[in-house]
């Protein structure tokens, strides 16, 4: 049996600080999750929640506002590395080991919270990480996503896309800026899926032609670099949204001021039992 990759390392963990968002939880995004945090809160004395991951903008904004949390994380060394990025101290007992695929505890939660959680796991496992999360929620439970999403299959240009960038958003890192569309610039629609290492490449042939300045080339490749073999997706919205509905209801889909916030939205979920 192929043994299943673990992309997020603590060498990439190690480099978050490199990141911007969208690829991390903006100032914007965390007072969304604070409201529901708080909302929840005021509701139930106790209540427990789960990080995806070992964010630590997650991990900060609970221990800030005094709420009990979990990071389920693969990977112990994730959750040690990230915390030279935390404001607050963290505590082991904070730490949940396992793979979100398969989640084998016992604890539930009354409120899962995550940011690009399903972007870095296959699109065929999807399903299976909702049903997971659903069979360790509490009746009532909450779950709130930050997922970039796509409405279609079409593929712009470097040339588009940055010409786009200099038009309207130079004042922004392009990084940040263009994320989204880069990531689909060189998407594999029928794997579903996009590799940073190709993605670098058709930048390097990119920026040999001139279609893209040495500064939009080198702040994509140091974030590429710094991933690897790294390999991420942008579903179709519709798809997603079907997949989710066999276990959430839907109840909003909001987002942060950003500026990509129509194609990165945030799903406010209530748990189906």
């Amino acid at each position: 049996m192929k043994k299943k990759q673990k992309q997020w390392t603590k060498s990439v963990a190690s480099q978050w600080g490199l990141f911007l968002p969208p690829a991390r939880p903006s100032l914007s995004e965390l007072v969304i999750f604070q409201k529901y945090l708080l909302e929840l809160k005021s509701k139930e004395k106790n209540l427990k929640t789960a990080i995806l991951g070992s964010t630590p903008e997650f991990r900060d904004l609970c221990q800030t506002n005094n709420a009990e949390y979990r990071c389920i994380d693969y990977n112990r060394q994730n959750f040690d590395a990230l915390k030279q990025y935390l404001l607050h101290k963290d505590a082991d007992k904070n730490l949940i080991v396992s793979d979100w695929r398969k989640m084998e505890f016992e604890e539930k939660f009354d409120l899962f919270i995550g940011d690009l959680v399903t972007t870095v796991m296959p699109v065929s496992e999807h399903e299976k990480i909702f049903r997971n999360i659903n069979s360790h929620s509490e009746e009532n439970a909450r779950v709130i996503l930050k997922i970039p999403l796509r409405r279609n299959n079409e593929q712009q240009t470097h040339k588009k896309i940055f010409q786009h960038y200099r038009r309207n958003l130079s004042y922004m890192n392009p990084f940040a800026a263009v994320w989204h569309e880069v990531l689909l610039a060189d998407y594999d629609f029928n794997e579903d899926t996009m590799r940073c290492q190709t993605s670098l490449k058709k930048l390097k042939e990119s920026f040999d032609k001139g279609v893209i300045t040495k500064y939009e080339f080198v702040e994509f490749k140091k974030r590429w670099d710094a991933l690897g073999e790294f390999k991420m997706n942008i579903p179709l919205r519709k798809e997603y949204f079907r997949k989710l509905s066999r276990y959430f209801i839907i109840e909003k889909v909001t987002s942060g001021t950003d500026s990509y916030k129509k194609w990165a939205p945030m799903l406010v979920l209530r748990v189906k039992l």
